[in-house]
Formats: C-alpha cells, sequence, structure tokens
C-alpha cells in the first residue's frame, strides 16, 4: 500500500462514515451494499484506498457496533 492510500485509510478510520455505514446497516450488509458504500466514499474524495484494508476496518468497526449491541 502507498503511504497516501495508508494515510487515506487513516482519515477514513478517524472519520464517522465508516460507524455511521455499519450502524445504518445494523451490522450486516450485502455486496450492494458494499458497492454503495466504496461509491460513498470516493465520491468524498478517499480514494485510491486498497479494498482489502477498507474490509478489514469494517469489519473491526461491525465488531465494535455488534458488541454494544450485546451489552
Amino acid at each position: 500500500m502507498a503511504a497516501n492510500e495508508g494515510s487515506i485509510l487513516k482519515k477514513l478510520a478517524q472519520s464517522p462514515l465508516v460507524m455511521n455505514f455499519v450502524e445504518s446497516k445494523g451490522g450486516y450488509w450485502d455486496h450492494q451494499d458494499w458497492l454503495d458504500f466504496l461509491s460513498e466514499i470516493r465520491a468524498k474524495g478517499y480514494g485510491p484506498i486498497e479494498l482489502d484494508k477498507l474490509g478489514l476496518l469494517l469489519e473491526a468497526k461491525k465488531a465494535e457496533y455488534l458488541a454494544t449491541q450485546k451489552a
């Protein structure tokens, strides 16, 4: 991953966009939701971004979200 991609991913992780997506989907989403999310973040200037790393970020936020739902 290029240094620029890493900084973009870090900025995205610190923004509310990822958790807002996870919350809006109740922690579960399908492929079309994923594609829509990619379009949204790209439109907001978050790119280029490594999709595998973004997927890991989404899964981490999903785990956080689901943990709060069980509490």
